[in-house]
């Protein structure tokens, strides 16, 4: 999967603090009306709900056009029952694996929104997993590095509050997440990226070869400005971050209204 243009779009800023001078790790999506950039990234989201393979197979089948068999069966729409709150969901869980596989040079699986039961029916379980090698999957390492990431969207939200629940959500046990590992397996191999499902299957034996865990937290709102970069009304103390645990912000203005203009050019 290549790299997304909007990511160009997304600037770290440096020296967030909460209120007590607690580093987190913050991120301004400062975004314009740019079609090529915004139908670059409705391609991109769409490609992760159905492969170009199976969209051709499935027009075939149905005689339907791209544009209506993706509205009627793949892509969440405006209208549905439940259908903004995917759109959100789904878009900012795929925003934040774009952040750990091409800023942080992740490997991320890409199959949580394939073959769903309807278009709404997000799978539970840990929202975003990623994962990097010290050396290669035949060579397991304590060094090894497994990110288990909890994604909390409030995207009509004008403040930090995602954090709080980020936060709070990210303190997943080896157990829990052990299970999205498993289904990610599966499901991996069921769509044909054997490969990949082997590197899965690789943290699922941390009893036998040990390896370093790390949790994220990440809140999206649509804050426009961090004023003097301080999370105003959180203080990082309250939070009880882990050793292990990390929080990522990522802020932007009219972020709902952003998400709804980008997934109606999810068509093609």
């Amino acid at each position: 999967m290549n790299s997304p243009k909007y990511l160009n779009w997304i600037a770290e800023e440096s020296g967030t603090t909460f209120e007590d001078n607690i580093l987190l790790t913050s991120y301004k999506l400062d975004y314009c009306l740019d079609e090529d950039v915004f139908c670059d990234w409705a391609l991109h989201i769409r490609k992760h709900y159905i492969s170009d393979d199976e969209l051709i197979e499935s027009l075939r089948v149905t005689g339907l056009s791209a544009e209506d068999y993706l509205r009627q069966y793949i892509v969440p729409q405006k209208k549905d029952v439940l259908g903004p709150t995917s759109r959100s969901n789904d878009i900012t869980e795929i925003l934040i694996s774009d952040l750990l596989e091409f800023v942080y040079g992740y490997k991320v699986p890409r199959c949580k929104q394939r073959n769903r039961s309807g278009k709404t029916q997000s799978e539970h379980g840990t929202d975003v997993i990623a994962y990097k090698f010290h050396k290669n999957i035949n060579e397991p390492n304590k060094d090894d590095e497994l990110v288990a990431a909890e994604v909390k969207a409030k995207l009509t939200a004008s403040d930090a509050s995602p954090i709080i629940d980020a936060a709070t959500d990210s303190k997943k046990d080896d157990h829990r997440f052990a299970h999205t590992l498993d289904y990610y397996r599966k499901k991996l191999k069921y769509i044909g990226k054997n490969s990949e499902s082997a590197e899965v299957a690789r943290f699922l034996q941390k009893t036998e070869n040990n390896y370093k865990t790390t949790f994220i937290g990440a809140a999206i709102s649509s804050q426009e400005t961090v004023p003097g970069n301080v999370i105003i009304g959180i203080k990082g103390e309250q939070l009880c971050l882990r050793s292990d645990q990390k929080i990522f912000y990522i802020h932007g203005k009219t972020l709902m209204k952003l998400t709804h203009d980008i997934y109606e050019r999810c068509i093609k």
